[in-house]
């Protein structure tokens, strides 16, 4: 299999896995769903050569399955909130290629607010504002 063909392989299972996340009425399931997308999204991306989108979706996994396991959790959920953002902003420095980065980090950062303290709807219409932002990658 060719590179590109893998890529595009990897890319098109991610954005798959994502839509059958989207239309779970579930909250829990929604947000696992979501992280496994993410390892996609993960590979998608290191195998583009994009390797700060490739680290942001790995932390978006993590992210994802901590905002599940803490749903109903009062303070370890804010503090993982926090932890999460300080993460996104770390990895963003760190990785940083340019004014482009920032509309990444800014995804990463808004599903980071959207995972820990929006659901069902809100929540859905935030995870499509940022997907379109990564649109940008």
């Amino acid at each position: 299999m060719s590179n590109a063909l893998l890529i595009h392989a990897t890319g098109l299972g991610a954005l798959a896995l994502n839509v059958v996340a989207l239309v779970c009425t579930c909250e829990r399931t929604l947000r696992v769903r979501s992280g496994v997308a993410g390892m996609a999204w993960a590979l998608n991306n290191l195998l583009m050569g994009a390797n700060l989108a490739a680290a942001l979706s790995v932390l978006g996994a993590g992210r994802t399955a901590t905002s599940a396991v803490t749903l109903g959790a009062g303070r370890p959920r804010a503090i993982a909130f926090a932890a999460f953002a300080a993460l996104t902003l770390a990895i963003g420095l760190l990785t940083w290629g340019g004014w482009a980065s920032l509309l990444l980090v800014v995804a990463s950062l808004l599903s980071t607010y959207a995972l820990f303290h929006l659901t069902v709807r809100s929540l859905r219409w935030a995870m499509l504002a940022v997907s379109a932002l990564w649109m940008f990658n």
